[in-house]
């Protein structure tokens, strides 16, 4: 079957009513929504639950621009492939908006099976961009505008992820990588790590589409 990600780079806007409610007052965090569909667009399969996993790169990286941390000071972040990185105030920190096929940055699946711990650095079994055996198509990173209810206020982060690999897959595990630049190099660190109660399948010429939506509530 001649499944192919069809997802065009936009900027979508959520209306107030859209915005899931699983964070507590006072809570800053992500909503994680999962949808598979079938080749007609037919919703087979939905979940949305509470992101459990921040891993420490993300406050890390957050540290670094929220203190200003200049060039000639740097501050070590350990990357996806377990080597720490100096990273300072002036690079591009947590870029996310991957290409179509990109595995370096942007929304990843797995099937890694283990808990997530904080000093996870990267999926501890990514699968990779393709059509054969075990693979999936990475649709490019879209975005969703900031939206806010009388509690609530968020951003989303979607990609696709469409199964044409000839066998039913399931995804354990999903991450955020983000990208993080000095001094001419580009390095990719990992934000969030969740890991999935029971998986989700995605059928042969099925589509999952991952939502990370972070919020803030009061």
């Amino acid at each position: 079957m001649d499944t192919q990600v069809k997802l065009k780079p936009e900027l979508k806007v959520f209306k107030d009513e859209e915005i899931p409610h699983l964070l507590i007052p006072g809570e800053m965090g992500a909503v994680l929504e999962l949808i598979v569909t079938d080749k007609d667009g037919k919703v087979t399969e939905k979940r949305i639950l509470k992101s459990e996993s921040f891993v420490r790169q993300f406050l890390e990286l957050l540290w670094i621009q929220t203190v200003q941390v200049p060039e000639v000071v740097t501050y070590s972040v350990r990357d996806t492939g377990n080597t720490l990185r100096a990273i300072w105030l002036s690079g591009v920190i947590f870029a996310c908006n991957a290409a179509i096929g990109a595995v370096t940055h942007g929304i990843r699946v797995g099937t890694g099976l283990t808990a997530p711990i904080i000093s996870n650095y990267a999926l501890e079994t990514p699968i990779a961009h393709g059509v054969a055996a075990g693979q999936l198509q990475y649709s490019a990173v879209t975005f969703g505008a900031p939206a806010s209810d009388a509690t609530t206020s968020q951003f989303t982060i979607t990609r696709n992820f469409a199964n044409g690999s000839g066998g039913s897959i399931t995804v354990n595990e999903i991450g955020l990588y983000v990208e993080g630049y000095r001094d001419g190099a580009t390095y990719y660190f990992m934000t969030i790590r969740d890991v999935i109660s029971g998986g989700i399948a995605v059928p042969n010429g099925q589509t999952l589409t991952v939502n990370y939506r972070e919020q803030a509530v009061v």
